[in-house]
């Protein structure tokens, strides 16, 4: 509808000129039921971000963040695991090594750099970095023998990283669950998604991790089986760290076996952060709209008269439709 040149880049200034622009176009502000920005504090911010300044004159403007965006941001929290957050560092160092130099490229295959934006990007470095770790490990072994004084220590402390066995297991269960967000977060970028499946394609992303969560035992131990293989291909002996009294600044959870001890430690707190990481970004702040979107020909037909009143009550004291309820009633019979 037009462009606005800021004086400031602070959310009052933006709020008031989209205030303004939107006075100065008499727009009946009844009309105004949703603001879409990223997700920066600027814009995003609940207490004083735009959409929240926004939220005072404008009561049914809800605000809506980019759902793949969210979805990245999802696997970005992750990153409080420690043993994820070193992993991920460690694989991405190890591909900006083979990748800065000619020389060093030809003992590896060629892998996209693990971008932090563009999600769908980082899910190809991860799955192909995984696909040919054995490749690359061989490679860094090489390198760490030959070349010049820098290119030998760099490999040597790189082979050491990706020889632990907290990295062979850490990159397992990021491959296992990035392969599973892959599909969902190209879904969420299509041109014909809408409102309720982006909804219905969330939950089934939060079913699947909740069930791996109850077999988490049976979850680890088909991961475990994965990284041993990876481990024998390369002659590593996967081992439980060495566990002392007091340690804070890495996982020291007792365990009779590396079974356990991986469950414990590392696949559980995997699935609890993604689940909890889930719930907070994909909350139901915006289910009004949800529930507006009920009224579709092609749900309505599929939704019990009861859960339809209780949505539509919820959809009339929102947006203040009186009469809501008998009109969806009607709506759905015909």
């Amino acid at each position: 509808m037009g462009f606005i040149e800021l004086e400031k880049m602070d959310a009052e200034t933006i709020s008031g000129e989209i205030n303004k622009f939107i006075n100065i176009l008499n727009i009946d502000v009844n009309k105004f039921v949703g603001q879409g920005y990223d997700g920066c504090a600027t814009m995003a911010g609940k207490d004083g971000g735009v959409q929240k300044i926004l939220r005072e004159t404008y009561k049914k403007g809800l605000y809506f963040h980019c759902a793949s965006h969210k979805l990245n941001l999802v696997v970005n929290d992750l990153n409080k695991v420690p043993e994820i957050r070193n992993c991920i560092g460690t694989v991405k160092d190890t591909i900006n090594f083979f990748r800065e130099s000619v020389l060093r490229r030809k003992y590896a295959p060629k892998i996209p750099l693990l971008c932090e934006t563009r999600w769908s990007q980082k899910y190809k470095s991860i799955a192909l970095f995984k696909t040919h770790f054995i490749e690359i490990v061989k490679g860094l072994e090489q390198l760490s023998q030959e070349g010049n004084s820098g290119t030998r220590t760099a490999a040597f402390q790189l082979l050491s990283a990706v020889g632990q066995t907290s990295f062979i297991l850490s990159l397992c269960i990021i491959d296992k669950y990035n392969s599973l967000l892959e599909p969902v977060a190209n879904i969420l970028q299509s041109k014909t998604l809408d409102i309720i499946k982006c909804s219905d394609h969330i939950k089934t992303i939060k079913t699947a991790v909740i069930e791996h969560r109850l077999s988490a035992e049976e979850g680890s131990e088909e991961l475990l089986k994965t990284a041993n293989e990876i481990a024998e291909a390369l002659d590593i002996q996967l081992l439980i760290p060495r566990t002392i009294g007091r340690q804070i600044y890495r996982a020291n959870h007792p365990a009779a076996s590396l079974s356990e001890y991986f469950r414990r430690s590392l696949y559980v707190p995997y699935l609890d952060s993604l689940l909890s990481s889930l719930e907070a970004r994909f909350s139901q702040d915006q289910s009004p709209a949800f529930a507006l979107s009920l009224l579709h020909p092609a749900q309505i037909t599929k939704i019990a008269a009861a859960e339809l009143k209780i949505r539509m009550e919820e959809v009339s004291k929102f947006y203040e439709l009186e009469g809501i309820m008998s009109e969806a009633q009607l709506w759905q019979i015909y």
